[in-house]
């Protein structure tokens, strides 16, 4: 028998535990990164590293990846490759959400907090053992629902910029949005509230939000919202032609470019 909260959760996390390969399987050098939450629960991650540099004027990227409600970190291996190919030095964290693919434990709001402030806690103590000349910016990247988990952790340890791909608005307003549900008070009995509006509202770092044109699932209005909430330094992407789901695949150079150009004041290098 379900409790409420798992009846609920059900209705938001899709998780797959089986992953569909790993990096090496599109030519990427990556490691198994295993980190503790603070409620002691074990949660899987992927650390890619990029092309190397040893020029001391270059500055590195790593981007910190918070997926979708569904699947697992292996969902998007070919835009990890992209990553890598588009733009020079960077690496990557995938952070794996407890009960998807490898990790332990069950998704919930206040669990993937805990599990994305552990993966930054990595991100610290990484970078603390480069030479001070050598650190990267620190990029957080959210799609989707992700986006929720990574602007909350923006709002908590700020990164030194902000990327969200099609975030949700809050679990509320996409459980009002869909009928029957438009006009009963389901808030009111939501505990997993994924309120990226909210957290937005308490970032101060560079932002970028791109939204898919035609999204089918979050609708656009969702990130023009998030996006007028940044307080900070923003920018505003439609995805050409786009649906929720491989928005990059329909409008790539579009994509690209817009991440590339945002990247690129941050570090200072075209990309």
């Amino acid at each position: 028998m379900h409790t409420p909260d798992a009846l609920e959760a059900s209705f938001i996390f899709f998780p797959q535990p089986q992953l569909r390969g790993d990096p090496s399987h599109v030519g990427l050098q990556f490691e198994d990164v295993w980190l503790t939450a603070d409620d002691g629960v074990r949660v899987h991650s992927w650390f890619i590293k990029g092309e190397e540099s040893e020029d001391p004027e270059t500055k590195r990227v790593l981007m910190l990846i918070a997926h979708g409600n569904g699947g697992n970190i292996s969902v998007r291996l070919d835009q990890y490759r992209e990553f890598v190919d588009r733009f020079r030095f960077i690496d990557v964290l995938a952070l794996e959400y407890r009960g998807y693919g490898m990790s332990e434990g069950s998704p919930s709001e206040e669990g993937l907090a805990m599990d994305a402030i552990a993966a930054r806690r990595w991100v610290d103590e990484y970078v603390a053992g480069l030479p001070e000349d050598r650190r990267p910016a620190i990029v957080y990247f959210g799609r989707s629902l992700g986006g929720a988990v990574a602007t909350r952790l923006a709002s908590e340890v700020a990164p030194d910029a902000l990327i969200l791909e099609c975030p949700i608005l809050s679990i509320p307003f996409m459980a009002k949005s869909i009928v029957p549900w438009k006009y009963l008070p389901v808030e009111k009995f939501i505990h997993n509230r994924f309120d990226t509006e909210l957290h937005m509202r308490e970032v101060g770092c560079p932002v970028l939000v791109m939204h898919s044109e035609f999204d089918e699932i979050v609708p656009i209005e969702c990130g023009r919202t998030v996006f007028d909430a940044a307080a900070g330094p923003k920018s505003f992407y439609v995805i050409k032609g786009a649906p929720h789901n491989g928005a990059d695949y329909y409008d790539p150079e579009g994509y690209y470019s817009a991440m590339g150009e945002f990247l690129g004041e941050l570090t200072g290098e075209k990309r």
